[in-house]
């Protein structure tokens, strides 16, 4: 019985001498993230939107409509940075099986309504959806501050989401907010990166992906494996 005691014992000791040797590997957030995932698995997060409104959009086959605003200032050096964010974002929500309504369809209502968003009742008359998610991003910036040699993303802003419902009596939709939410992005985390070992645009491309990957998980569940940079 002792003896088989002590082999159990040797057996735990040999297991988390392993999971010692491969955290030790590891470096920043991914050793944290990969060492829970060697001792509990890789654990699902609940979206924030789900948390708060009580809402499965996959379960429950609801369509969301997604508008992103950024920077005036951003607008003019990159004109199609609302649109290329807006399609990021939804890219990664059909993926996770959520119905969404098409870009283009919102990219020409704006254009026939002055390019504002206003009430958000008014999109709810004109679209099929469920839910509308209004994105404002109210900074982004590519370099690190007070330099010109270092790439490095830097975005934040706030999220609303509005739940549309037909109105009592008509046939007239209204849009009510349900959901409210801020986001910081920083890109790399750790450390930026030269200009010379990276284009401008390549790593703009790099930066807006992950910032679209980092939004679209305010609606979508996601494994904790996946926020390793």
């Amino acid at each position: 019985m002792l003896r088989h005691h002590f082999q159990t014992a040797c057996r735990f000791v040999s297991g988390l001498l392993a999971v010692l040797v491969a955290v030790t590997c590891l470096s920043g957030c991914s050793l944290f993230v990969m060492a829970g995932k060697m001792l509990f698995g890789d654990p699902k997060i609940d979206s924030t939107f789900k948390e708060r409104t009580g809402v499965d959009l996959v379960d429950e086959e609801k369509t969301l409509l997604v508008i992103c605003r950024t920077p005036y200032t951003v607008q003019n050096s990159m004109p199609s940075l609302e649109y290329d964010l807006t399609d990021g974002i939804l890219r990664r929500l059909k993926q996770r099986k959520i119905k969404t309504v098409s870009p283009d369809k919102v990219a020409v209502w704006m254009d026939e309504n002055g390019g504002e968003i206003g009430n958000p009742s008014l999109l709810a008359k004109d679209f099929d959806c469920d839910f509308i998610a209004v994105v404002e991003v109210s900074s982004l910036s590519f370099y690190e501050e007070n330099s010109r040699d270092m790439l490095r993303g830097h975005a934040s802003g706030s999220i609303r989401a509005f739940e549309v419902k037909s109105t009592e009596g008509d046939d007239s939709k209204r849009a009510s907010l349900v959901y409210s939410g801020e986001f910081t992005s920083q890109y790399p985390e750790f450390s930026p990166v030269s200009i010379h070992s990276v284009s401008e645009r390549t790593f703009q491309k790099q930066f807006l992906n992950q910032l679209a990957t980092q939004i679209s998980r305010h609606f979508h569940d996601y494994r904790m494996s996946e926020t390793v940079q």
